[in-house]
């Protein structure tokens, strides 16, 4: 009789913490959502000219017709690539505006390429070509805010400047990320991207914000995220291949 309300009790307790796990989850995917959301409307004071690009003037753009655009090396089987138009990028530079569409994985690709020379100056790696904005300014710079590719929802500014004929990105010291997410394992904060010295230790649950990422590390494991604890305090949680603590906000599954 003990042992069976034993179980039964236990039983209860996997319930709600189950129950505990999939709330906080569900919170965490509906600020990421609101975050992206924010981020997604950073250009919107400017004038849009397609989709997904913006502009400083009407001026800038122009709409690519029928004429039909080289494939190049894709494969129309495994890419859709189409021109959206033509953009002023400087008062000595016009280039086109390519999307390079993974059909049936990621990532998807935008290409600028120079109207004059048809020389590729970028090929700039996204997980959507839908869920990325352009803005150019029209003065040598234009920006690209996207969805980062190793983590759920958050996203990112880059920026492309001219560099006579040639485009060069722009390095940040931090990019910026800024959204909030939670431990699912006990997870140390470093003094450094490179690890050192402990400074923080999260408890399963703790609700943390993620400022930004190290510039540089694409890989995923590696990769360093410098992280606020509810107290303000802040260290560098390093993604591992083993289970030595994990973030939500790169547990996509």
């Amino acid at each position: 009789m003990i042992a069976s309300q034993i179980r039964q009790a236990m039983q209860c307790l996997a319930l709600l913490a189950a129950l505990f796990l999939s709330l906080s989850a569900s919170q965490a995917v509906a600020e990421a959502r609101e975050d992206n959301d924010k981020q997604a409307k950073l250009f919107a004071e400017k004038i849009q000219v397609a989709p997904n690009v913006y502009v400083e003037k009407q001026s800038q753009f122009v709409k690519w017709g029928d004429q039909p655009v080289p494939q190049g090396d894709y494969d129309p089987d495994g890419f859709d690539k189409t021109r959206i138009g033509t953009v002023t990028f400087s008062a000595d530079l016009r280039v086109h505006i390519d999307t390079i569409d993974n059909k049936h994985s990621f990532p998807s690709y935008f290409q600028l390429v120079d109207a004059h020379s048809g020389a590729v100056l970028g090929k700039y790696s996204v997980p959507n070509t839908d869920h990325a904005v352009w803005y150019f300014a029209g003065n040598g710079s234009a920006y690209l805010n996207q969805e980062h590719s190793q983590l759920c929802g958050p996203r990112h500014t880059r920026k492309f400047q001219q560099k006579g004929k040639t485009l060069i990105e722009v390095a940040q010291p931090l990019v910026y990320v800024g959204t909030e997410t939670y431990a699912e394992t006990t997870t140390q904060l470093y003094e450094t991207p490179n690890g050192g010295k402990v400074v923080a230790t999260l408890a399963p649950e703790t609700k943390v914000t993620v400022l930004g990422l190290a510039p540089g590390r694409t890989e995923f494991y590696g990769m360093a995220l410098l992280v606020k604890t509810p107290f303000g305090l802040t260290g560098w949680h390093v993604v591992s291949p083993t289970d030595e603590g994990r973030l939500n906000v790169y547990q996509c599954n």
